[in-house]
């Protein structure tokens, strides 16, 4: 097996197109229940810049057909010991040592970048555990994966209620001018979640890094939509939820941050912003299908949440830690 650097910015549609077979293939077999993204979408998706850090990827090579995909992220502002390595391989090709290799090119690179340890995600159920367990790795969080099913809710039975001294803002992509400042600040409440022991650590968030992350969204054709918790009083934002939409792939949309900030909370707002979300993703009429969530199992606020607005777990994700 060779194992090669692959830089999508280059724009060589043999390779691009290699990269979604094989990402494909195995989301295919790995988790059936997610939406195939097209071409176009992993396409987007890889060649956005990211904002906080550098990404380095390879294709692995057997035969002349690509068998296996590595990708390498390297954060420049917070956990600089680690890397966050991504390694798939072919399901027709697995159990081989492809995996194994790219990992290998991972590491070197990791540690030239003055890296100590590699955090892996693997998915129960599939040969990931046992193969990050085999290469020295220790498995340092578990994830739920939910998902919720919009057709299966009725939005107006979700039993939330307006929070008194509050009031809800909408928008898409965006975050309004006005609300920039505390909306960076209130994402900093997140560095509180709990992480299972994985040990990571958040850095300050900061306006232009929350443009520059709006910026990246776009360009790799996902739609953020933000419904914040606004304290009438301050102007301030006091809890918020973000959904990302792939605008080729609709039906399945992934939640990133829900957080309420620590001196606002006691009051509903994280269930009132969720269920506000599930609500305009209704009136939509059906565009979005699903919505799929992780959540610690520790954090059993969040998971109540989750399951009164309809969230079923339908896997779990794992996060080991390799010494490099």
């Amino acid at each position: 097996m060779t194992v090669a650097p692959f830089d999508p910015r280059l724009g060589l549609r043999e390779q691009l197109a290699c990269w979604h077979e094989v990402a494909s293939a195995a989301a295919s077999h790995d988790d059936p229940g997610r939406t195939p993204l097209p071409a176009a979408a992993h396409a987007a998706a890889l060649r956005a810049p990211r904002p906080d850090g550098t990404v380095q990827r390879w294709l692995g090579c057997a035969d002349g057909e690509v068998v296996g995909l590595g990708e390498l992220f390297l954060s420049d502002r917070e956990n600089l010991g680690w890397g966050f390595a991504e390694v798939t391989v072919h399901p027709r090709h697995r159990r081989s040592g492809h995996g194994t290799a790219l990992l290998a090119a991972m590491r070197t690179a990791a540690a030239d970048a003055g890296r100590d340890t590699l955090v892996l995600s693997a998915v129960q159920g599939t040969p990931g555990p046992d193969w990050a367990a085999a290469r020295g790795a220790r498995k340092a969080q578990e994830l739920w994966e939910s998902e919720a099913d919009l057709g299966a809710l009725d939005p107006g039975a979700l039993g939330d209620r307006p929070a008194p001294g509050y009031r809800l803002v909408c928008w898409s992509d965006e975050v309004p001018g006005e609300l920039l400042a505390s909306y960076a600040a209130a994402v900093d409440a997140m560095a509180d979640s709990p992480d299972g022991g994985l040990g990571y650590r958040s850095a300050p968030n900061s306006p232009e890094l929350v443009r520059a992350r709006e910026r990246c969204a776009r360009a790799a054709g996902l739609q953020r939509r933000v419904v914040a918790a606004v304290h009438e009083a301050s102007g301030a934002v006091a809890g918020l939820t973000v959904l990302e939409i792939p605008l080729l792939a609709p039906a399945l949309a992934h939640q990133d941050d829900t957080v309420v900030v620590p001196a606002h909370r006691g009051h509903g707002l994280g269930l009132w912003v969720k269920a506000e979300m599930v609500r305009r993703l209704a009136a939509d009429g059906g565009v979005v299908r699903r919505v799929r969530t992780t959540t610690d199992p520790s954090n059993r606020h969040m998971l109540a949440i989750n399951e009164r607005l309809g969230f079923r777990r339908v896997g779990v994700r794992e996060q080991w830690k390799l010494p490099v």
